[in-house]
């Protein structure tokens, strides 16, 4: 609480201190940003505090590198805490004061906008292997900067071959995940900007084939944080895991669109997923590729028992121009489906910018 006091005391900030959740009640929304102490993270969820914008849980760590809480709660309990109440993020004080800094001063002094805002995330997510989950972001991204909007794609899988192949841009230089290290700072918008290459105007944070490993959590939310101050767009090409930073991803977007195939293995497996996603916090969007050989469209949305199912013409050339070494193309179908997402991300950012 220390460490808190003296970055808002630094800033000017009119600071109001609650030690329930229950006293919070009249705060909580009206507040221009909120600290979540770790301690009071998992009472917050059982007085089902509702969700709300510029929201943080902090915790200290001692010298032996524990969490440092009343109760005694582990890391991994503080990042559920946080997924639950959909906190922006975890900052770890004091090593994070100057990141928590940084975000207090932007809210202080609102950055100017026009129209849409940069906070809008659309997590994509395959509903079962094949359906192509990841042509389908691409071309969300493309279509969102046909229509003026700066977009980035971010490849969040290891072991998905990497993102720049979908755009047949791995020739182009640029920063790769590997390439990225904040440490315990902010990472800066315009510094990911201008550090990620681009294909047909889309910029790319693809995974390196010359060095796997994981990502932690926390340098994802300092990426997808720093994205989402520095683009209108930003599409999530999300492994098929379930994992904290899926979980964490997921909560934080607009929608999930889960990409399925007409196909009984595949509608099953989709069903599973959107049951997940659904308990991470997620708004389902499902995207259906359907071929000829297929399920039709009312068989297919009986079983996801889902009737708002978004029906596109397979089209093979879609995979196969990756091994061409070009972008995916699109038809009607896609074009039709990302017109209709891209509304929603403006209205969204609208309401935001009001």
């Amino acid at each position: 609480m220390n460490h808190t006091k003296a970055v808002v005391d630094s800033l000017d900030f009119d600071l109001r201190v609650a030690e329930s959740p229950l006293i919070a009640r009249d705060l909580w929304e009206g507040a221009e940003f909120v600290l979540v102490g770790s301690d009071l993270a998992g009472k917050c969820i059982e007085n089902l505090v509702p969700r709300r914008p510029h929201l943080l849980v902090v915790h200290t760590k001692s010298e032996t590198g524990q969490v440092v809480a009343p109760e005694s709660i582990s890391e991994r309990d503080v990042w559920r805490h946080a997924v639950a109440l959909g906190a922006e993020n975890v900052l770890e004080l004091p090593t994070a004061s100057f990141w928590l800094t940084e975000v207090l001063t932007e809210v202080a002094i609102p950055a100017p906008t026009e129209g849409i805002l940069s906070s809008n995330v659309i997590s994509v997510f395959a509903g079962s292997g094949g359906v192509g989950a990841s042509t389908f972001a691409v071309n969300l991204a493309t279509h969102a900067v046909t229509r003026g909007m700066s977009a980035v794609v971010i490849d969040l899988d290891q072991f998905g071959g990497g993102i720049d192949l979908v755009f047949g841009a791995e020739e182009i230089p640029g920063t790769r995940w590997s390439d990225i290290d904040p440490g315990s700072g902010r990472i800066s918008a315009d510094t990911l900007a201008a550090a990620l290459p681009r294909a047909n105007g889309v910029a790319f944070l693809s995974q390196s084939r010359s060095c796997l490993g994981g990502v932690s959590v926390e340098i994802v939310a300092a990426v997808i944080d720093a994205a989402r101050r520095a683009f209108d767009l930003v599409v999530l090409d999300l492994p098929r895991e379930h994992s904290e930073c899926n979980e964490l991803l997921i909560g934080r977007s607009m929608v999930t669109c889960v990409i399925t195939r007409n196909h009984v293995r595949a509608i099953a497996a989709s069903i599973a997923v959107s049951q997940w996603v659904g308990k991470s916090g997620g708004q389902v969007q499902f995207v259906l590729i359907s071929d000829s050989k297929g399920l039709g469209l009312p068989d297919v949305s009986s079983a996801l028992d889902c009737q708002e199912v978004t029906e596109i013409a397979f089209m093979p050339a879609m995979t196969t121009r990756a091994d061409e070494g070009d972008p995916p193309g699109t038809n009607s179908g896609y074009r039709q489906v990302c017109e209709v997402l891209l509304g929603e991300v403006q209205k969204h950012g609208s309401k935001n910018a009001a």
